[in-house]
């Protein structure tokens, strides 16, 4: 029998500007803002310190230990990593990992970062003297690597968190995951490329990795930790560190490339977006890789961040003895939308269904103008993407009737309606029933266009959203977001610069 789930009510303190208030530690104290939501300190979050590692240096760590833990069974664990300037105790106010493992009875450990509450993580050789000198305060100043990545204490620490929790708890040895927030991101990375034999599946939040730590100079994968499941969480309004010298697109499907080759996930992804949650699945044959593109978020994790992999990831995925993966059904499944479909600008290709299909024709935009009174000036009221009426007629099982040599059409729908169009018109005759759509059909490449938000709001009352010069079209409440537009746009390019798709006509 599942726990459930009971939200505190906290005391809001909304002057509040620091990044993690101290005063928060024990108290009923919350905070909010489009990063980073927090809720009541958990009365069962207990902090210990100790000397675990071989090189007895003294860490602190935080346990949860949810009310329905059974010693007698086997129980799965959860490490979450904080972000850097950040402790283990504000992790887990910033997440939802305490709540879930009440209802799921899974324990969660916070580690500290041992130094200067950030990380000690790898970076490129070019750069470390540049991001490890003194930073201005209230900025982080990276801790200089030393050594191998296999010896950095905080590496060391984890592994030996890991034991030391196997001994004091019933710890099931197969559902060991791990997730962090912005370095604790990157922490969690650096874990899974170099000790991912620990863990069964890897998540994060808010700080991708830097592609110099992921890839040879000739293109192979940097990894010696094995395929396991990885679960990476993008934010729309987030940004890449500069001292990576890449562009946010370049880094955040970089990352997504270097997975999908460690657990051989060469196809077509499952996308499904719910809300401004936008989610493509990759299952690979040795292990799964999801991304998760949040719509208007900053930098950190979203509340519901833990619920989501946990739902999706965690819940359905096992380490065996021998380094293999067994996957069973998740809480929520891994399956794209039902009905959906996608256009960009300039491509000749849609997603349809989760497949890939051909248009016939390149998708156009067309403006709506304003220019009247203007003295030869004009404005622009409407910028719209524009679909062939004969892939419109394709997608929706509609029948088209091409006059006039195809500068005027009559689509007949399904349920028996008819839409009449005509080249340079912005009205459309509706069963015989004058309406003016958006902005004007036009006749380009031999087809007459019409806006397809237009026609998709009228005639079938389905949510359409766009995002760099992508549309995303289904028939529930769904926000196509910034990383989700990109891999859609990389998808139906004809020079796929990132990663080899199968291409389904």
């Amino acid at each position: 029998m599942k726990g459930k789930i009971v939200l505190l009510a906290g005391k809001p303190n909304d002057a509040n500007r620091d990044y993690l208030p101290e005063a928060i530690k024990g108290s009923h104290m919350v905070v909010n803002e489009n990063g980073n939501n927090s809720q009541v300190y958990p009365e069962k979050l207990i902090g210990y310190h100790g000397y675990i590692t071989d090189d007895k240096a003294e860490d602190t760590w935080y346990e949860y230990v949810p009310a329905t833990y059974d010693p007698k069974k086997k129980t799965p664990l959860v490490f979450s990593m904080h972000g850097g300037l950040m402790t283990g105790w504000g992790q887990s106010i910033y997440t939802s990992w305490t709540h879930v493992a009440d209802r799921e009875g899974f324990m969660c450990v916070f580690p500290d970062a041992h130094d200067n509450r950030m990380w000690m993580i790898e970076c490129d050789p070019k750069k470390v003297d540049e991001i490890t000198k003194p930073a201005p305060e209230g900025f982080p100043t990276l801790n200089r690597p030393t050594g191998e990545v296999e010896d950095f204490h905080d590496v060391k620490f984890v592994q030996a968190l890991l034991l030391l929790m196997k001994e004091k708890y019933n710890i099931d040895e197969g559902r060991v995951y791990i997730q962090g927030m912005s370095m604790g991101d990157v922490m969690t990375s650096q874990v899974a490329r170099y000790c991912g034999e620990l863990f069964a599946a890897a998540a994060g939040s808010g700080c991708p990795t830097n592609s110099y730590l992921l890839f040879t100079p000739d293109g192979k994968v940097i990894n010696t930790g094995g395929a396991l499941d990885i679960w990476q969480s993008r934010l729309e309004h987030d940004k890449t560190p500069p001292h990576y010298d890449e562009d946010d697109r370049t880094v955040v499907l970089n990352n997504l490339k270097y997975w999908c080759m460690v657990n051989e996930a060469y196809g077509l992804p499952q996308i499904r977006i719910i809300g401004e949650k936008n989610l493509a699945f990759f299952k690979g044959k040795k292990a799964n890789i999801t991304l998760m593109d949040v719509r208007n978020r900053d930098h950190g994790q979203t509340f519901d961040d833990a619920e989501m992999i946990w739902d999706y990831m965690f819940s359905g995925v096992k380490k065996n003895e021998d380094g293999s993966l067994t996957h069973f059904e998740p809480i929520c499944d891994n399956s794209g939308d039902n009905f959906a479909f996608a256009i960009a600008e300039y491509s000749a290709k849609a997603w349809v269904n989760n497949k890939i299909v051909s248009t016939g024709a390149e998708t156009l935009r067309w403006n709506k103008l304003k220019y009247h009174g203007l003295n030869g000036g004009q404005i622009v009221r409407g910028s719209y993407l524009c679909a062939s009426l004969g892939f419109i007629a394709e997608v929706f099982g509609a029948k088209l009737e091409l006059l006039e040599s195809g500068v005027s059409a009559i689509l007949t729908l399904p349920d028996g309606r008819t839409f009449q169009f005509a080249e340079g018109c912005i009205g459309c005759v509706v069963d015989n029933k004058v309406e003016s759509m958006l902005c004007e059909a036009i006749y380009r490449n031999d087809r007459l266009y019409i806006s397809m938000e237009w026609f998709c709001r009228f005639a079938y009352n389905l949510q359409v959203s766009e995002f760099d010069n992508v549309m995303y079209i289904t028939d529930h409440y769904a926000q196509i977001s910034r990383y989700m537009s990109w891999l859609l746009q990389d998808m139906l390019s004809d020079t796929k610069n990132y990663m080899e798709y199968n291409e389904v006509n």
